[in-house]
């Protein structure tokens, strides 16, 4: 048993991390390219569509961002918002999927020198996964956003419809939270089953899915307290502050998400009992 567990941790060892470092900072550098068009897709789209409340989602977006980095987003939330018109949404929608895109594939990369395979696959098939993968998250991030600002509501009516509405608000703190750490996992098992060229099962994909999960609301958790209590950006670099707070939770953020695609091909070279050989 010792020797076994030995063994594992040899594996571990042989861990890509120095690449892993360069795969964050290429993938943090597109993420942050799409992030302000994101945003400005995101809220010239609210703007346009009445129902939706766009202070509840700004709302939201402050209590994920350290406190730097949402004073920027909010100074690019405004400029949507003097903005909005269709050709701008178009503009920022194409935008937000070429750079989004383009981070995908450095976690496609990643993934590959992870299990030591090569990418045989063709640029079209590529292109096709990371823009499936961006249209996707998308999609999941505005069916939770409108999860998270009319859920109560919805919930209150099919509570009350069967008569359960005391017991409502127990079960809606529960799966508020239950359900958007759901779908970061979900989100991340399908990253790992599919971008990686090698064949892998949802069962292989799911333990760095969670150890990411973990990892990412760790960090972001923990550099949001140190940034907004103990680090003051803006003294030491001003008005650029704001980017540089962005920028490292974003590094930190894609780290996490590597990490667990190695977690995951560490597991599987030692189930599989193959020597790392890195290419």
């Amino acid at each position: 048993m010792k020797a076994d567990r030995y063994s594992i941790i040899n594996y571990f060892k042989e861990s890509n991390y120095s690449d892993i470092n360069s795969k964050a900072a290429e993938m943090s550098f597109y993420l942050l390219l799409s992030f302000f068009p994101f945003l400005m897709f995101t809220i010239s789209s609210i703007v346009y569509i009445p129902i939706l409340h766009l202070n509840r989602y700004i709302e939201i977006l402050k209590n994920m961002m350290p406190e730097s980095a949402f004073d920027l987003a909010y100074s690019i939330i405004n400029s949507a918002i003097a903005n909005k018109s269709s050709s701008f949404i178009i503009m920022s929608f194409f935008l937000t999927v070429w750079t989004s895109s383009r981070a995908v594939r450095a976690i496609i990369r990643g993934a590959n020198k992870s299990y030591n395979v090569k990418e045989t696959r063709s640029y079209i098939k590529v292109f096709i996964i990371a823009f499936l993968f961006t249209i996707g998250l998308l999609l999941l991030i505005f069916s939770s956003m409108i999860f998270l600002v009319y859920g109560e509501k919805i919930g209150y009516f099919i509570f009350g419809f069967i008569g359960l509405d005391k017991i409502f608000m127990d079960v809606w703190n529960i799966c508020r939270y239950t359900i958007g750490v759901s779908t970061i996992v979900i989100i991340l098992i399908s990253l790992y089953k599919y971008t990686p060229n090698k064949k892998i099962s949802l069962k292989e994909a799911t333990p760095g899915a969670i150890v990411a999960t973990l990892g990412w609301i760790i960090v972001s958790f923990s550099y949001s307290y140190y940034s907004n209590y103990y680090a003051n950006y803006e003294i030491i670099y001003g008005s650029i502050g704001g980017i540089i707070v962005l920028m490292t939770w974003l590094y930190l953020s894609s780290w996490a998400i590597l990490i667990g695609c190695e977690v995951n091909a560490r597991l599987y070279f030692y189930k599989n009992k193959k020597k790392v050989v890195n290419i």
